[in-house]
């Protein structure tokens, strides 16, 4: 059975790759644009919905959309790619591009979790209250997050390759705190499922994102079909890309 999507954080035509591999992978998925871009296509049959990244309002009307287009979403991929920034961000290092960083790749990521978090728990619980035979859901929630080297990490290795600036790196941080502290206030979530997935700059599947969206895909499927559920620790501990099954092997520290 087809499941439906939201991947929000690379925004098309970025993000078509993974969505890509997301179609293949049997989901049907809306996937966030620039809230400028008025003329971006959506790949194979995929819905794109315009992101205003420093607006609350955008996100709650984001979220909104896709449950009125899908009815549910059963999977909601929060992407923070590092290197993807570089083209926008990378050469930032004045107070008010700060700002700016701060409001679109800081404030944005938790206006939205937010919101799916929340608009997701009340119609499911809502569901469940008008109709108490209806299948009870679990919609898994993905923080996806490719970091890209830092500056620092250049230095001590005397690599070659463009690192990201001090701000960016920053924002990259505070999205892997946020979402270890998102997750961990959803491990008793009845409604949401947190799943926390590192692909860095060292991983094969950093440069191919179809083959990282596959990947996603086929691991979920392995914790849907899983006799026991996922322990509090597997559900804190960030899972390296390629990493073949949750049986307790293959985490990333």
């Amino acid at each position: 059975m087809e499941k439906t999507l939201l991947i929000a954080g690379k925004e098309l035509p970025d993000g078509e790759n993974f969505t890509s591999g997301a179609v293949t992978s049997g989901r049907k998925p809306i996937i966030t644009k620039n809230g400028t871009d008025e003329n971006v296509s959506s790949p194979n049959g995929s819905i794109s919905v315009a992101w205003n990244r420093p607006s609350a309002l955008s996100a709650r009307s984001l979220i909104l959309k896709s449950l009125n287009e899908f009815g549910n979403i059963d999977e909601c991929v929060i992407f923070f790619d590092e290197q993807y920034f570089l083209k926008k961000y990378g050469e930032l290092d004045s107070t008010s591009e700060n700002v700016r960083v701060i409001e679109e790749l800081i404030s944005s990521y938790q206006y939205l979790t937010m919101e799916v978090i929340t608009r997701v728990t009340k119609k499911m619980k809502t569901d469940l209250a008008t109709s108490p035979n209806a299948e009870k859901r679990q919609m898994k929630l993905i923080f996806l997050h490719k970091p890209n080297i830092s500056l620092s990490e250049c230095v001590l290795s005397k690599s070659t390759s463009k690192p990201s600036s001090a701000f960016l790196s920053t924002a990259s941080g505070a999205f892997k705190s946020y979402a270890e502290n998102v997750a961990a206030g959803l491990i008793e979530s009845d409604e949401i499922l947190p799943i926390l997935v590192n692909c860095d700059h060292t991983n094969e599947l950093f440069a191919n994102d179809n083959s990282l969206a596959t990947w996603l895909f086929g691991y979920i499927e392995i914790i849907d079909g899983l006799k026991r559920p996922l322990t509090s620790k597997q559900k804190l501990t960030w899972v390296k890309a390629g990493t073949k099954s949750p049986g307790g092997f293959g985490f990333f520290g």
